[in-house]
């Protein structure tokens, strides 16, 4: 049985990441399904990722007493946090050196959630080709949102949150 979030700050990362692996494996279980909840189940997974590395922010943010932490829910704004309270936390700066990378995909998941704030948001709709043009049959984008490409990366980002949770866990009060 999952805890509340706000029961305690980090005991819901792991069951998150479950979650997110469980909205992944139905994700990819009918490829034929129809794309609107192919793209909320794809959504829920962008989302309990993220939603982990917001956690594990978020508890460095607690352990290093950054003020005005509770109320951050982007990891942008919780760098931005710790640096203005001049905090150096190993935890935080690993997630920053990730979020800067462009190869890494906690880069992508921070893009990812960016864009769902726009219009479209997390359930933005991939425009199918139409047989009347075969260019777009032939240059269709891998990555496009439930494309090959695209479930492959949701996976890869996965592994790479799970990564991080180990590799945060010796900082973490809990593990």
């Amino acid at each position: 049985m999952s805890r509340m979030v706000r029961e305690s700050e980090i005991s819901g990362l792991r069951e998150r990441l479950f979650f997110a692996r469980s909205l992944l494996k139905t994700l990819n279980a009918d490829p034929e399904a129809a794309a609107g909840p192919r793209l909320a189940l794809r959504g829920g997974v962008v989302f309990h990722l993220y939603s982990v590395l917001v956690g594990i922010a978020r508890q460095a943010a607690r352990s290093y007493q950054v003020r005005g932490y509770e109320d951050l829910i982007s990891l942008a704004a919780l760098e931005q946090a710790f640096a203005a309270a001049a905090v150096q936390a190993p935890e935080m700066g690993l997630l920053a050196r990730a979020r800067a990378d462009r190869a890494d995909l906690v880069c992508w998941l921070d893009q990812e959630m960016r864009a769902a704030v726009g219009a479209a948001g997390l359930a933005r709709r991939p425009t199918a080709p139409e047989e009347r043009d075969a260019l777009s049959l032939r240059a269709e984008d891998p990555y496009a949102p439930l494309a090959q490409g695209d479930l492959e990366r949701l996976a890869g980002a996965a592994e790479r949150v799970a990564e991080l949770i180990e590799q945060c866990a010796a900082y973490m009060e809990e593990w």
